[in-house]
């Protein structure tokens, strides 16, 4: 005698294939922005090996000027500060455009992740109607058993 469930199978999620998609996009994301996140870090450190550097040069032009200096010397001084100071502005720049990359995968992952969400439920509450289903069925099955062995009894 076979049992209410073998009839039926076991659950199968029409979206499934889907559903995994989206979980591999959103890993595939997590990774892109972890890369677009150290990438952010690497931009500010050399910001502050700069800035190091800068203040370093600054203190020592400072340092010189009291000992005395000749104006050669604090030319060439006063033209890497210069430099170094240009590179601080361009390397300003690059953070902004490497933060403006992390907001971008964060944002596609936040929106992957929502996706991922509403598929996950979706399986939830069908996963949820299948079990009602075999519920049904088996209280089906059982009620033929019941009128069957009642009708084989009466004769």
């Amino acid at each position: 005698m076979s049992r209410a469930g073998d009839d039926c199978g076991k659950f199968v999620f029409r979206m499934q294939t889907l559903l995994n998609l989206k979980i591999q996009i959103e890993n595939g994301l997590k990774n892109d922005l972890g890369r677009a996140v150290q990438e952010l870090e690497r931009q500010k450190d050399i910001l502050n090996r700069l800035n190091k550097e800068m203040d370093e040069y600054v203190h020592s032009v400072n340092s010189k000027s009291w000992e005395g200096i000749s104006v050669g010397e604090l030319r060439e001084y006063n033209t890497y500060i210069s430099y170094l100071s240009n590179r601080v502005k361009l390397q300003k720049e690059n953070i902004k455009k490497a933060q403006l990359v992390v907001d971008k995968y964060r944002d596609k992952l936040i929106k992957a992740m929502q996706e991922r969400k509403v598929l996950e439920k979706l399986r939830e509450k069908k996963f949820e109607e299948y079990l009602k289903d075999q519920v049904k069925e088996e209280q089906k099955l059982n009620d033929e058993i019941v009128s069957f062995n009642i009708s084989n009894s009466e004769e």
